[in-house]
């Protein structure tokens, strides 16, 4: 998709910078992992917690988020396994958001708690740099074309160029010529989802810094506030291969579980422990 863009962008404006200024989106996600991976461990430091677990915390949910990206979009499209069995030995195959985050959770849990560390205390830093993650997460999905939006007239729409993905699925619903040079403006959704996670970043690193909440609390209030806007953009999405369950899409079914389980457990930890909610104090760093 990216040479693509890059092509197209270069005759639009007839300069070849656009292979220069594009970044590839692999390089996007590495650079989402590497940025969250710095500000985790430096913020752990900053509560008072371990450095050195906090690198194993990276190394351990990075690995359960590739896993778990991978085997959720597997087991949401079994039917295409089933029909081709070889898509289990992928490993450059499709993967969902929805898995990562899953994975990398139980993955960051199962760490903490061999290592004895208060794993609730770590996932609360994580909660205040997640969004920096998204952020630049879904501009390599904006740069992938995937994930695409519905058709728009808005200023801001986006048109993709010919054998992209929303280009694609506009052809063959019969809205464009095979021939044609881009698609019909749609939702770019993909920076929606970008702006939300800068969003989420900004306010939870505020939270984070200014109270001391029950352990655990700032990450579940984190997933409903993140439920809550992804619930809202999927109305914005217009591809259609993410699934729907009656008329919910999977992303808006998932965020429905999440922010109930989300606010459940936060309801429960501000119920039995209101006494620790207070001004953050400046922590003592471990080493």
């Amino acid at each position: 998709m990216r040479p693509r863009i890059v092509e197209s962008l270069n005759a639009t404006f007839g300069t070849n910078i656009f292979s220069y200024l594009v970044p590839d989106p692999a390089f996007v996600y590495a650079v989402a992992i590497a940025v969250c991976a710095v500000l985790f461990v430096r913020r752990s430091s900053e509560e008072g917690l371990s450095r050195y677990h906090a690198l194993g915390g990276v190394i351990w949910g990075t690995l359960g988020g590739m896993i778990g990206a991978r085997l959720f979009f597997l087991l949401t499209h079994y039917d295409r396994v089933l029909f081709n069995p070889s898509m289990l030995f992928d490993l450059n195959g499709a993967t969902v958001s929805w898995g990562a985050y899953i994975g990398g959770t139980a993955a960051l849990l199962i760490c903490f708690r061999l290592k004895r560390q208060p794993a609730l205390r770590y996932l609360d830093v994580i909660a205040s740099c997640a969004g920096i993650g998204i952020f630049f997460g879904r501009i390599s999905c904006f740069l992938n074309g995937d994930d695409y939006g519905t058709l728009t007239s808005v200023a801001w729409g986006v048109s993709f160029p010919h054998g992209s993905f929303p280009f694609a699925a506009q052809v063959k619903e019969g809205l464009i010529d095979p021939l044609a040079s881009l698609s019909l403006p749609i939702h770019p959704v993909q920076l929606y989802g970008s702006l939300k996670g800068l969003a989420l970043f900004i306010v939870f690193t505020k939270l984070w810094r200014r109270y001391e909440l029950p352990a655990g609390t700032l990450f579940c209030l984190y997933w409903m506030a993140f439920s809550l806007l992804r619930f809202s953009i999927e109305f914005f999405r217009g591809d259609v291969s993410r699934g729907f369950i009656g008329v919910l899409s999977t992303g808006q079914l998932m965020s429905l579980i999440i922010f109930v389980c989300s606010a459940a457990v936060a309801g429960y930890a501000f119920a039995t422990k209101r006494d620790r909610f207070s001004v953050r104090q400046p922590a003592v760093v471990q080493q």
